[in-house]
């Protein structure tokens, strides 16, 4: 007879923070909150289509440039590529590929994703500064800002990143099978430090 394996989380549990010191990084590292989480892909002739529907059962327009908006019932429309979305909600929503596929009906592609993907959240003072030791886009706040998202790696990883506030904090939407070697190097990506032309003269 065959095993039943237990499930685990991608993620180790908890808030990870690096140990204090002269130049400690002021940031936590998590898992991110718990989220359905579907792709819709539609063809240029029925994006008009799938935005009405889109507006008329959440309120939220398809993003056209590297944004996320987030409409009625915490359901949120990330842009992720030409003619390519992801949309996510909370996990008490109703179904959500099953919400999205019925709206959008015959003029979008609709695929679940949540069981392929897990989120880190990345928060703090520091937090851009630690991201910056992995993810070679500008972070600074000229370039990116609360609202943008942008397709890029982490190091060897790739992610979706997306910041969420001006603390400033981070969602990286991250492959489940990578998510663990993710949290290792940000976790150590922070405890090296915050590097002096960082650090405020």
């Amino acid at each position: 007879m065959s095993d039943i394996l237990t499930a685990t989380a991608p993620i180790p549990p908890g808030v990870f923070t690096p140990p204090s010191g002269a130049q400690a990084a002021r940031v936590s590292i998590a898992p991110g909150p718990s989220r359905q989480l579907v792709s819709l892909q539609c063809a240029p002739a029925a994006q008009a289509a799938v935005q009405s529907a889109l507006m008329a059962a959440y309120g939220i327009e398809l993003p056209t440039t590297p944004t996320f908006v987030t409409g009625r019932d915490g359901v949120c429309c990330i842009w992720s590529g030409r003619d390519q979305w992801l949309v996510s909600a909370p996990d008490e929503h109703p179904d959500l590929a099953a919400s999205v596929q019925q709206v959008t009906h015959l003029h979008a592609t609709v695929t679940r994703q949540g069981d392929g993907r897990a989120i880190l959240r990345v928060s703090g003072l520091d937090s851009r500064a630690v991201l910056s030791k992995l993810i070679p886009i500008d972070l600074h706040a000229r370039a990116f800002a609360p609202g943008s998202t942008a397709l890029t790696l982490a190091g060897h990883v790739p992610v979706q990143i997306l910041q969420q506030d001006a603390t400033p904090t981070y969602d990286l939407f991250v492959f489940r099978s990578l998510a663990h070697s993710l949290h290792h190097d940000l976790c150590h990506a922070a405890c090296s430090g915050i590097p002096l032309s960082e650090l405020p003269s």
